[in-house]
């Protein structure tokens, strides 16, 4: 797929958790942006600095792309989507990247963690309902609090309408009176793996849960080809 520049406005911008921001980019009349599901586009968003964020609506959608990103670190880019307003001007560099969904007959687990789930959304999104996938997916989502939740309902809805999806979604430090799994998600999926590891495994968060998670799949006899993983910051 080409990569291209599209100059366009952005559609819609919302903040959907605790500094955790939505923007919905529509392409012009006459343009597209064909990309894969899990792969991501640059923005520019200052003077000369560009950076990466994973789409997260499916390739279906033609008319254009969402990209979610948390405004955390504070820096350029977080300052872009915390900042962000309908109707903005925006520049979009895409697709890139080659963390992207693979159809296969073995069981598909996510594992994510923060803005890591961002490119499953689209990967889910699409195996579901534009594959009309019949294969297991277990997506293994954690957050720390329960104001840092988003999407929950969203993938809840989909495991209502796919019976061959489930969210286990864990908090790591709830505080309130959280009734879901508590935790951190290793020890919810290390039960998975003690009794199915032929599966395909797609990770994403930091470069420390990425190291965790993929040392505690091989060490427990995944095939190392079966994992596929992406860094995010």
């Amino acid at each position: 797929m080409a990569v291209k520049i599209l100059k366009t406005k952005i559609a819609s911008a919302e903040t959907i958790s605790e500094k955790v921001h939505k923007l919905r980019i529509n392409f012009n009349e006459g343009e597209t942006l064909e990309f894969q599901a899990g792969q991501f586009v640059n923005l520019l968003v200052a003077p000369g600095v560009r950076r990466s964020y994973s789409i997260a609506s499916s390739p279906a959608d033609n008319t254009g792309i969402e990209l979610i990103a948390d405004s955390v670190i504070g820096g350029h880019g977080s300052q872009f989507f915390a900042n962000a307003k309908a109707g903005d001007d925006v520049e979009v560099l895409g697709p890139l990247g080659n963390f992207v969904y693979k159809e296969e007959a073995r069981p598909a687990y996510f594992f994510a963690t923060g803005t890591g789930v961002v490119p499953f959304i689209s990967m889910i999104t699409y195996a579901l309902e534009t594959l009309n996938t019949q294969r297991q997916i277990k997506l293994f989502l954690g957050f720390r609090h329960e104001h840092n939740i988003y999407y929950q309902d969203y993938f809840q809805n989909l495991s209502q309408r796919y019976p061959n999806f489930q969210l286990l979604l864990s908090l790591s430090q709830p505080v309130g009176e959280w009734q879901g799994l508590r935790g951190r998600i290793t020890e919810h999926y290390m039960r998975e793996v003690e009794t199915n590891k032929d599966f395909s495994g797609f990770v994403c968060g930091s470069r420390k849960m990425i190291d965790d998670v993929v040392l505690n799949l091989t060490n427990s006899g995944v095939p190392k080809e079966n994992i596929y993983y992406e860094q995010y910051y």
